[in-house]
């Protein structure tokens, strides 16, 4: 683009090789900023004469400040952005802008341990079937943007976007806090055995009741397959992260999983094909497991890159039932679909 003080005069398209072009920005980009920039998009414009422009998608960043560093005189430095053009910030809009990663970390952990102990303590929107429950937070970052809201009526048109855990959904409802699906088909239902609730932010809480059993005779111990709640966090995942871009809330998002309800509950892998020999039954000794956050910075396609992303929570999972690691990676590190 040409431009005089700033006003820009006419296009000035690149003759150049423009995807060499695109390397060299993108190239520069990762070298020449720190921290670097997540979900840059570079695309070329063809024009109907010669030349092209590129199309540059910058998007919000969660990780500021970013600092220009450069080998030339004064380059190592901070800048940050008006209406009226480039400035370098002062001290106190740097501490202003360091504090900010660390105060949203914080705002997000509060989220999901303020659901997690009321759901705990039976405050859900629905009564569920038990007290044991598996529980998948999907936090975007752009959750507490002030003045943001999903647009409720898209999501009650489709049934489809956010199915309760183990279910293709049935009934939603609009409530307070955003949209509810519910596990039943009949909305009247005195208990649900899942549900999931949609916020107004974007922010997501998946909860599903009754995932103990299945593990021997009518009579026999509650026992948890680790393998089908990996199954379930990953199939529905990637249906909550596909749904929150189809209503442009895009990544990063923080995913974080929690199980409540299982002290002395017996566990194991449980494959669904045959046991292994070493797949002891295990007594948990806990009443609640909250894996690690993790952050997801695209969103996966399929179930195979949604498990490579959730690899620290599949490995913790697996250490929760007595394994060093999770049998669901093979040897080059790829995601196998094991349930």
């Amino acid at each position: 683009m040409e431009a005089v003080d700033g006003v820009p005069l006419r296009l000035a398209p690149i003759t150049a090789n423009f995807d060499q072009e695109i390397l060299r920005l993108e190239e520069k980009a990762r070298s020449n900023l720190q921290p670097r920039i997540q979900g840059l998009q570079l695309k070329p414009i063809l024009l109907a004469g010669p030349g092209c422009v590129l199309f540059i998608r910058v998007q919000r960043s969660y990780n500021p400040p970013h600092r220009v560093v450069t080998q030339r005189k004064g380059g190592n430095r901070f800048w940050a952005r008006s209406s009226a053009g480039k400035y370098e910030p002062n001290v106190e809009e740097l501490r202003a802008l360091f504090t900010l990663a660390p105060q949203l970390t914080q705002r997000i952990r509060d989220f999901r341990f303020d659901r997690i102990a009321k759901i705990a303590a039976g405050e859900t929107p629905v009564r569920l079937l038990d007290e044991c429950c598996v529980i998948v937070h999907v936090v975007p970052f752009s959750a507490f943007d002030p003045g943001y809201s999903l647009p409720l009526g898209q999501i009650k048109s489709s049934l489809w976007s956010f199915p309760p855990i183990g279910s293709n959904s049935y009934n939603i409802r609009i409530n307070f806090d955003g949209a509810l699906l519910l596990f039943n088909a009949d909305r009247k239902a005195l208990q649900q055995r899942a549900y999931t609730q949609v916020y107004r932010s974007g922010s997501i809480e998946a909860v599903a009741s009754s995932v103990t059993g299945g593990g021997g005779p009518v009579g026999s111990p509650r026992c948890l397959q680790s393998i089908k709640v990996e199954g379930y966090v990953m199939v529905y995942l990637v249906k909550y992260l596909k749904s929150l871009r189809s209503l442009g809330v895009n990544p990063p998002f923080a995913v974080m999983v929690s199980i409540i309800g299982v002290k002395n509950v017996l566990a194991h892998v449980g494959q669904q094909t045959v046991r292994d020999d070493d797949d002891e039954d295990v007594q948990l000794e806990q009443e609640q497991y909250h894996f690690s956050e993790v952050i997801i910075t695209s969103v996966p396609n399929t179930t195979q890159e949604c498990g490579s992303m959730m690899r620290p929570f599949i490995e913790q999972l697996a250490n929760m039932v007595g394994k060093v690691s999770s049998s669901s990676f093979g040897p080059d590190g790829s995601y196998l679909q094991m349930f």
